[in-house]
């Protein structure tokens, strides 16, 4: 998997994938499907989508993510969110910017479409992820103060001629069932989502989010390191190492940074859940925590002297 796709935030429980977003026979009132196609419904996240042959459900998260994988190694996820904005267009764009990990899409074509017969952003392009070039294809559309996107992802030349397919399955698409709330986002002056390490932490906290590819992590993670060796414990600091890295070469890392003794406290964001709820844009990315978990400030790409101390002070911590 690579780490377009962690940021496209799938699955806590592969396991899950018979239970509410498994595959359901078609019904009476239910449209006709292309022939060979197959109906996924979870009526709990509300909606159904055709699946073409080849393709079946791999994950599911009942915050708001379904990911379906299919042949040549290609992905497509199923995803809502709060909308950023009663525009399509503005909507559309923090939702293909997490697509993308912020990076945007190389030769990116974006026209107009429709998903669940609501007006829609269709984006094609390209994005390098894990060292290798991938073509994505979304539509983002917006339902009741929700942004769905329908995306798939996958090597270029498999994923280039399954657009068709992906075009067929997405004009199946239809909300139904609940209509459930967006999971929540973290917001400054809101309490932060919450993960086990961060609940079982007292105090202010900072949380760091980083992984072994990241060259600005490199600078980023040992001035964090130093600030956490000169506040004697006023604050927790909580690594989460992200975006689709490989936790065997963690610890490697750290000790190679110098700052394995700062980040022994390090969650494993495997399934993209945590990056989600911080609407993470890639890493480095810091989170500074008061004392009771409310978010003071986010910083996105490398902390300086100045924001380091402005996050800290603004966190209560002295």
């Amino acid at each position: 998997m690579t780490r377009l796709r962690a940021l496209l935030a799938l699955a806590v429980l592969a396991g899950a994938a018979c239970g509410p977003a498994g595959l359901a026979s078609t019904g009476p009132s239910e449209p006709p499907l292309p022939s060979g196609f197959t109906r996924s419904a979870d009526h709990l996240l509300g909606f159904e989508i055709g699946l073409a042959p080849g393709w079946k459900v791999s994950a599911y998260d009942s915050q708001g993510s379904v990911d379906y994988g299919g042949p040549g190694d290609l992905e497509m996820v199923v995803h809502f969110e709060e909308a950023t904005s009663t525009q399509l267009d503005a909507a559309a764009a923090p939702v293909i910017a997490e697509l993308t990990g912020g990076t945007g899409l190389t030769g990116g074509r974006l026209t107009a479409g429709t998903l669940a017969g609501h007006p829609a952003e269709h984006a094609m392009g390209q994005v390098s992820a894990g060292g290798q070039q991938e073509e994505i294809e979304a539509y983002v559309t917006i339902d009741g103060g929700r942004a769905w996107e329908v995306a798939m992802a996958g090597p270029v030349e498999p994923a280039t001629a399954a657009s068709g397919t992906f075009g067929r399955m997405v004009s199946t698409f239809r909300l139904v069932g609940a209509q459930p709330s967006p999971p929540p986002r973290a917001s400054v002056g809101l309490p932060a989502p919450g993960f086990p390490a961060l609940q079982r932490a007292t105090g202010p906290v900072v949380v760091n989010f980083f992984a072994t590819w990241c060259a600005d992590c490199r600078g980023d993670m040992p001035e964090i390191a130093k600030a956490a060796a000169r506040s004697g414990g006023r604050f927790t600091l909580l690594g989460v190492d992200c975006c689709d890295d490989q936790p065997s070469s963690v610890a490697g890392f750290l000790r190679q940074l110098g700052v394995w003794d700062a980040f022994r406290n390090v969650t494993y964001d495997s399934d993209g859940r945590i990056a989600r709820t911080y609407g993470l844009l890639g890493p480095p990315t810091t989170a500074f925590l008061d004392r009771n978990h409310v978010l003071r400030q986010l910083v996105v790409g490398p902390v300086t002297a100045a924001s380091l101390a402005e996050g800290l002070h603004d966190a209560g911590v002295s």
